[in-house]
């Protein structure tokens, strides 16, 4: 018996070093791929070789003044007909690098060449920075880390990403062909709910108790948060930042609420989901009035985080505006009232999403738990 289990132990651990080396060899063809993809495009690429900086006299806009740097580079072709050719680029970058990018040796650009009447390269000049390598470095380092981590979970989760990503494709496209933006917004966000959690949770009361606490979550918050707006016409709220678009922004402003309550709101559910049927499977006979006292317990250590992470997440995209206007001597009153108005309420609408959530998303898994009907078709 013991050397069956050794050998079951052994056969174990070589499964593991074999997935764990299988995947090595993936990533690593995948960095070297994202090294050498000059051949995919049509545009032409150049490799700067080397640079040379000198700082010229600085720009102005309005109150703000910042140093430029003029940049002589030699570069070399990387792919088409003059790949292996050697040219001469030259490149303003400025402090900030707000409208520009300051290279360095190594970088990889996009150009646009000039022939001469002999077809020969009589100038080139710089279009873009080539960066697909450093996001596919990114994104191989985050799939490795969750796949030798989460193993089958965390393909669970990659699928889940991939498959909200074609859904949320899929509706932005159904908006611009002419489907009304809240009617495909609300389907998009149904099967996000229910296909995330089915991929990650599998189909029992674990699922069914986050989806349903999810929905019910989110319904009520957005409910509210209609309700306040609409009653207070809105009073407080500047849409300003969404004059550039071409479309209604209060409809758009509702959706990105609820698209944006909906993860909080998800990963709650999924907590206190897993929390409470971890309870309930050590202790059947768990009196319903300690089940929730322990999913509230848990519920008020989620809730502090939780909204403090969505209010970081929504208030940290504003930096660059806030420190711009600071610098052109706005007050911070007027900021926070006239320009970011909307990150806040966002805010401050996740916020109550996540209270709401809890106590909703304890009582319908101690439904799903304590009801033996629903066992007959779904294994807690």
């Amino acid at each position: 018996m013991k050397t069956n289990l050794n050998l079951l132990k052994k056969i174990k651990s070589n499964k593991f070093s074999i997935y764990i080396l299988l995947l090595l060899i993936f990533f690593l063809l995948l960095f070297y791929f994202g090294d050498r993809n000059e051949g995919l495009y049509k545009r032409t690429i150049a490799k700067v070789l080397s640079v040379s900086n000198t700082n010229v006299k600085s720009s102005s806009t309005n109150v703000l003044t910042e140093p430029l740097t003029k940049q002589k580079i030699t570069a070399v072709i990387m792919n088409g007909t003059f790949k292996g050719q050697k040219i001469s680029l030259e490149n303003t970058t400025s402090y900030s690098q707000a409208r520009d990018f300051k290279l360095t040796k190594g970088n990889e650009v996009f150009i646009s060449i000039k022939l001469n009447s002999k077809n020969k390269i009589s100038s080139a000049s710089i279009l873009d920075l080539k960066r697909d390598k450093y996001l596919i470095y990114i994104v191989a380092i985050f799939i490795l880390l969750i796949l030798i981590i989460g193993r089958l979970k965390g393909l669970k989760s990659l699928s889940s990403v991939l498959l909200n990503i074609a859904i949320f494709s899929i509706a932005i496209e159904l908006f611009m062909a002419g489907v009304n933006l809240v009617v495909a917004c609300i389907i998009a966000s149904v099967l996000f709910i229910v296909l995330s959690l089915i991929i990650v949770c599998g189909i029992n009361k674990k699922a069914a108790s986050a989806i349903i606490g999810t929905l019910l979550g989110t319904s009520i918050t957005m409910l509210i948060a209609m309700i306040v707006i609409l009653t207070n016409s809105a009073n407080g709220i500047h849409f300003e930042e969404l004059n550039f678009l071409n479309h209604p922004p209060k409809p758009i402003f509702y959706m990105e609420i609820l698209i944006g309550t909906l993860g909080a709101i998800m990963d709650i559910a999924v907590s206190i989901s897993s929390s409470i049927g971890e309870i309930f499977l050590q202790n059947p006979s768990i009196e319903t009035k300690s089940l929730i006292n322990s999913g509230m317990e848990i519920g008020k250590d989620i809730m502090g985080t939780m909204a403090n992470t969505l209010s970081f997440a929504y208030i940290s995209g504003s930096i660059p505006v806030i420190i711009v206007l600071m610098a052109n001597n706005f007050s911070l009153s007027n900021i926070v009232t006239l320009n970011i108005s909307l990150e806040i309420t966002r805010a401050l609408i996740g916020s109550i999403g996540i209270v709401i959530s809890i106590p909703v998303c304890i009582f319908t898994s101690i439904f799903f738990l304590k009801n033996k009907k629903i066992g007959g078709f779904m294994k807690s």
